[in-house]
């Protein structure tokens, strides 16, 4: 939920922390009392850092005492904090303190907290506050949104409904108009900068979050003095990546044509091109048109009116996009009578949808990135087939000395596969009668174990998955803690999540389809936060 200072009934363990050792010390992650000199929680692996141990339990500029870390990368890390005075939950974005000594790193930070100042906008996050610590590490104190972001709903619930896309997207553009008029681009606009959330009144409202790579419309150019790219490669337009004429600017329409490409994923369940390199997806932005979205999701409700708009959006030639985000949003308002509120199902995977045959999960921890490629899929297989006898040639067919040897092979492989046959025990399930033809009499059954991945936030116990066709419960073989990779056979699954921060479980469905990798997310809320849902 938006900040906006209204007061909250904290629980009372936040507020009035009870009394311990002056040496003790929690970690943030898991709350299990460690040795605040080790570099890492021996329980959860949560890195302790220097800035945690002088201000987990020491309020952060005597005002804001530190609840919770949504994130960690190499520039800095993200708290979820309390201010003391206000009784509010506030974000606060750390930079390194060795990363502030760097003056183009110090100058961008300082550029974010400027720019962010000059927005006021509903579908904007707001900026409170911008301070210097006495080790020189600098943070912003922004507005806390209490909801997920727009990633995590297409992976929850697949494609969107028409009509609720065209609904979130003209908020966002809303927002975004109000960037541009304050003439700043973007420049990093994805589902995972969208955030959903609930207003006062509860009515579901998209901000706009992470201006860390914005820049001012006038006087800039696409690109970092390096020429590194900066943002990602699914979501650039043709401009991010260089490609305007002699003395051209990247402007607006640069983040119109990445918001396309977000509208087109929110029908679609995809993206709009697929590359597996920087140089796949420079090609595509530079070259290919996106496909239908019915091609590439046959259950998309059919809507040539938003997708007229989308591919306007998408245009290589930024003279045929729409001139402002404000344009875009009233085109969208002009067609939402007409819009299905039917949503299409998760799109069809491709049959190449990796590098690799395996699929790879990276997992991030502080500083550290762990890739982990999984294993072959476990095949449960019933002993070998019958195996038959290939029918030899016709006599008054010519065969020559490699021919008569291919027939004695032949011969010989028959002989050694039906004394196999003969050998191998039988179960009662395997004694068949003679009257049945001998190809009958076994057949393979192989069940490919689906990938899923399953998480929480901020953590959980997975304590049951329970199949819910037939009833039976599945044997964890031991603790299992998100986020858990997990196999299990087609079907669909009840899954029963716990943490000890919340008094409450959850427990969720997931339907597993053969050859359809899979994932589940849920998350635990303060019981006296408001609940977040909403319709497609």
């Amino acid at each position: 939920m938006a900040d906006g200072g209204v007061s909250r009934d904290l629980p009372s363990a936040i507020c009035n922390p009870p009394s311990v050792n002056p040496m003790s010390f929690f970690c943030i992650h898991c709350k299990s009392e460690i040795d605040p000199k080790f570099k890492a929680c021996p329980f959860c692996a949560e890195p302790i850092t220097d800035f945690l141990r002088r201000y987990l339990e020491t309020p952060l500029d005597g005002k804001y005492q530190i609840l919770d870390r949504l994130g960690a990368g190499g520039m800095g890390e993200v708290y979820k904090v309390l201010h003391l005075h206000l009784n509010s939950i506030r974000v606060i974005k750390l930079m390194r303190s060795n990363i502030a000594s760097d003056p183009s790193a110090h100058e961008r930070f300082l550029r974010e907290a400027r720019m962010a100042t000059r927005i006021n906008h509903p579908s904007v996050a707001a900026l409170f506050d911008f301070s210097t610590l006495d080790d020189d590490s600098r943070y912003m104190v922004w507005e806390y949104i209490e909801g997920t972001n727009l990633h995590e709903l297409i992976d929850q619930r697949g494609p969107l409904s028409p009509k609720y896309a065209a609904k979130l997207s003209i908020q966002a553009l809303s927002g975004l108009d109000a960037i541009h008029r304050a003439g700043i681009v973007h420049r990093d606009i994805s589902p995972e900068n969208l955030m959903i959330t609930r207003d006062d009144e509860g009515e579901e409202r998209v901000k706009i979050i992470d201006l860390g790579i914005a820049k001012e419309s006038e006087g800039d150019v696409s690109q970092t003095k390096t020429g590194i790219f900066v943002g990602k490669w699914k979501y650039c337009s043709p401009e991010h990546l260089g490609m305007l004429g002699a003395g051209e600017r990247i402007d607006g329409r640069a983040d119109l044509y990445s918001f396309g490409i977000v509208l087109y994923e929110m029908l679609t369940g995809v993206t709009a091109f697929q590359a597996s390199t920087p140089h796949g997806f420079f090609m595509a932005h530079a070259n290919e048109v996106p496909k239908p979205l019915r091609e590439v999701n046959p259950s998309v409700a059919a809507s040539p009116e938003i997708e007229a708009l989308l591919f306007r959006a998408l245009e290589k030639d930024r003279n045929k996009r729409f001139a402002t985000a404000r344009e875009f949003a009233r085109a969208l308002e002009e067609i939402l009578p007409l819009l299905s509120e039917t949503a299409g199902a998760p799109p069809p995977l491709p049959l190449d949808s990796e590098v690799t045959g395996d699929p790879t999960r990276v997992a991030v921890r502080g500083d550290a990135v762990t890739v982990q490629t999984a294993p072959p899929a476990r095949t449960l297989v019933t002993p070998p087939p019958v195996m038959t006898t290939p029918s030899l040639p016709a006599p008054h067919e010519e065969r020559g000395e490699g021919m008569k040897l291919g027939v004695i092979a032949v011969i010989l492989v028959a002989i050694i596969g039906a004394a196999a046959w003969l050998l191998w025990p039988k179960s009662k399930t395997d004694v068949v009668t003679t009257t049945r033809p001998p190809v009958a009499q076994k057949q393979t059954i192989a069940t490919a174990l689906v990938p899923i991945q399953i998480n929480a936030w901020p953590w959980a116990n997975v304590t049951s998955i329970r199949n819910v066709d037939n009833g039976q419960s599945i044997e964890l073989g031991g603790p299992l803690v998100t986020p858990a990779p997990y196999d299990l056979p087609p079907g669909k699954y009840e899954i029963t999540f716990s943490n000890p921060a919340f008094p409450n479980t959850i427990t969720r469905t997931i339907d597993v389809a053969t050859g359809r990798p899979a994932s589940l997310h849920v998350q635990f809320r303060d019981p006296t936060m408001p609940d977040f849902g909403g319709k497609r």
